[in-house]
């Protein structure tokens, strides 16, 4: 049987929150975050992980849910649930490019590569 050292776990994992916060401070490094995100979203349809790691662009950038809701007039309700995974369904995609022109970022159509 393994024995799991806690201590060493919680340190590394403390470790890599720490360096994933500090590279996504940079805007390129965010944008290569979600278009990781969108394309491994696009393989398996898990949103949820998607719209986990768009929320922790807002959370690094110092973004309040209630500001950029009432920004974009959405229902914060619905934002807060989006970004929690807590939505049954994807969102339409005048929300997503709402958020993402929001957060400086676009959407680009190209053909696949072969």
């Amino acid at each position: 049987m393994t024995k799991f050292n806690i201590e060493h776990i919680l340190k590394e994992n403390v470790k890599f929150n720490d360096d994933l916060n500090s590279r996504l401070y940079d805007e390129n490094e965010q944008a290569l975050w979600l278009q990781v995100a969108l394309e491994e979203y696009l393989k398996d349809g898990d949103f949820d992980m998607f719209y986990s790691c768009l929320e922790k662009i807002i959370e690094v950038r110092n973004i309040s849910v209630r500001k950029m809701s009432k920004d974009l007039e959405l229902n914060r309700s619905n934002v807060i649930k989006l970004l929690d995974g807590a939505t049954k369904t994807a969102p339409k995609i005048d929300t997503i490019v709402k958020i993402f022109d929001y957060l400086n970022f676009e959407i680009k159509i190209q053909p696949k590569q072969a």
